[in-house]
């Protein structure tokens, strides 16, 4: 559990403090997400949703807007990657990607319905482009690190 947390505190510093440089056409991978996903896959149900929860205020107060609104969504999202992913991936790390690909869109488009504000700023195809570049690249940042997790994990089961 400690790592886990570990895990998702690095994850929150580096997002807030390193990735909005890492941009690609002003798009960056939102590591709370990733970490949040892979972390929730391996707890169970009640402790993935208290991770979930405590990420999201996190992030809540990073922001300062919007206080509870990414509680709820990391907090639901991460009860749903334990209920959905763990009884659908096979521990391959292409449908674990997939997976991360699939939640970090939801997140996004969740984000997007519960802070879309008429007349805003942000059209809904701004949101859904958001959603699917973030993911996307969430997808691309994470194969590695799983591959490298599944060589790591046969290793230690071989030997």
């Amino acid at each position: 559990m400690l790592i886990k947390a570990l895990l998702l505190l690095f994850a929150f510093l580096l997002q807030y403090s390193v990735v909005p440089y890492l941009t690609v056409f002003s798009f960056s991978a939102d590591l709370c997400i990733l970490a949040l996903v892979a972390v929730c896959y391996f707890s169970t149900p009640p402790k993935a949703a208290a991770m979930g929860a405590v990420l999201g205020l996190c992030m809540d107060g990073a922001v300062g807007r919007g206080f509870g609104l990414r509680l709820l969504l990391c907090m639901y999202l991460a009860v749903a990657v334990k209920l959905i992913a763990s009884e659908k991936i096979n521990n391959s790390p292409a449908f674990m990607a997939l997976y991360m690909w699939l939640f970090t869109f939801i997140y996004y488009i969740c984000y997007g319905l519960v802070s879309a504000v008429p007349g805003g700023s942000i059209s809904p195809w701004r949101w859904l482009l958001t959603a699917a570049v973030t993911a996307s690249i969430n997808m691309v940042v994470s194969l590695p690190l799983l591959w490298a997790a599944e060589k790591l994990i046969r290793r230690r089961s071989d030997g």
